[in-house]
């Protein structure tokens, strides 16, 4: 059986991360590379770090990824303004394990085609970032900016048909919230999919965790429990070992 991964969510803002709430009003928490090596001696198992400003200021950070990835000891997924395979190039050269896509795919579909071509399907993430509406559950680009008028099942089935090989569903109603994870969405999402599924967007407590896992997420992404909570990734570990789930405690 797979082990579930805990997967710490760092959003980058010029040389800080922050904190997002509904993706607005970002909070700054500390330095980049100070809280990332953090992270690295709390036995994450991954850990997820997105420019949140990539895409509007049209680069890539690419000095400040490299030492950031000198930084972390555990697989990096890095996101936030991929425009091309050569950008996905770059930051795989300096250390990421797996390029997350969001924007570029709304307006160029083979994006994630071209890049998982190169490197495989396991390397491409498609960020599915959404929120619900009255007419039902659509996608979101552009740090929730841009209504891509999708919805968010029929986007992430374009996106594993491209070739991403994870989904990172992120739920911009519950990001920051801390009232837990938006379970239907998850079940929706996870059941009509064929590979592993990232949920983030509301987690404030242990159990919430354990919530998420039962309603078909693969892995828990969160940041406002270990940032504002003060929760540490192995008691979270703990708590899902005690509730049956497997995870990676060494």
């Amino acid at each position: 059986m797979l082990k579930t991964r805990i997967i710490p969510v760092l959003l980058l803002k010029g040389n800080s991360i922050v904190k997002t709430v509904k993706f607005k009003e970002p909070r700054i928490v500390g330095d980049a590379v100070a809280t990332v090596k953090v992270f690295a001696t709390r036995k994450a198992d991954e850990m997820i770090i997105v420019d949140i400003e990539a895409t509007k200021r049209g680069s890539i950070n690419i000095d400040l990824i490299e030492r950031i990835s000198k930084s972390c000891n555990m697989p990096l997924s890095i996101g936030g303004g991929i425009q091309s395979v050569e950008d996905a190039d770059a930051l795989f050269r300096v250390g990421a394990d797996k390029v997350i896509i969001n924007s570029k795919f709304y307006s160029d579909k083979n994006i994630i085609k071209e890049i998982s071509r190169k490197y495989g399907e396991q390397a491409v993430v498609f960020s599915l970032d959404v929120r619900r509406s009255e007419v039902g559950t659509k996608a979101f680009s552009n740090s929730a900016s841009v209504n891509s008028d999708i919805m968010a099942i029929d986007a992430a089935k374009e996106a594993i048909t491209n070739g991403a090989g994870e989904i990172y569903l992120n739920s911009i109603d519950q990001d920051g919230c801390m009232q837990g994870y938006d379970l239907e969405l998850i079940e929706e999402i996870s059941s009509q999919v064929t590979v592993p599924v990232v949920a983030a967007g509301g987690c404030g407590d242990k159990e919430h965790c354990v919530e998420v896992i039962k309603a078909g997420a693969d892995a828990v992404a969160a940041a406002s429990i270990f940032f504002w909570i003060g929760e540490s990734i192995i008691t979270i570990k703990e708590h899902l070992k005690s509730n049956g789930i497997e995870v990676r405690l060494k």
